[in-house]
């Protein structure tokens, strides 16, 4: 905005001319590069928040996982079998056809999935599986909280997702396949 200035009012001035203000500089870019930028800048934002709000969305299970492993209270009877059934239900979210897994296959998927990780091929948890439907079996504490302890860390770490070759994937949708 422009100012328009007053001549000064004083006698002893009043023979200056007034220097003239030159017009306010806009703060908005004048030329069409700069407007292409920040569009490429907006749209690259706005993708980089999609990607976020889609990790956290698709991983939102884990948090709730983990939460609910969190609140099992250690020395309880059921502590066993809650802890089966946070993780039968994380598989299931995972795939449908993780459902019917029990005892070996359970623990070779939740090894399957995590591979670098926890493994749950020990006698322990050989155990838990088998105390799950077996009242006679019985674990201590230090057995559940171990099996806690892994379960907290195989619902943080694990990966459900298929990793399949770029350059596979790519060919596939050209020449026309579905899109997985």
């Amino acid at each position: 905005m422009a100012q328009t200035h007053t001549p000064p009012s004083t006698y002893i001035l009043r023979d200056l001319h007034d220097v003239a203000v030159p017009d306010s500089v806009s703060w908005l870019p004048q030329t069409l590069g700069w407007k292409i930028l920040a569009a490429v800048c907006f749209v690259l934002f706005l993708y980089w928040l999609y990607r976020i709000t889609a990790h956290w969305w698709h991983n939102r299970y884990r948090s709730e996982a983990a939460q609910a492993i969190s609140q099992l209270q250690p020395n309880q009877d059921s502590d066993a079998k809650e802890l089966f059934s946070i993780l039968k239900i994380v598989l299931i979210y995972l795939d449908n056809s993780n459902a019917p897994l029990f005892d070996e296959k359970f623990l070779h998927k939740l090894d399957e999935l995590n591979p670098k990780g926890v493994q749950f091929t020990d006698d322990v948890s050989k155990r838990w599986v088998k105390s799950v439907f077996d009242p006679n079996i019985a674990l201590d504490a230090s057995e559940c909280a171990l099996l806690k302890q892994r379960a907290l860390a195989w619902v943080k770490s694990h990966n459900h997702r298929e990793t399949k070759p770029l350059f596979k994937t790519c060919l596939n949708r050209l020449v026309g396949g579905r899109y997985e």
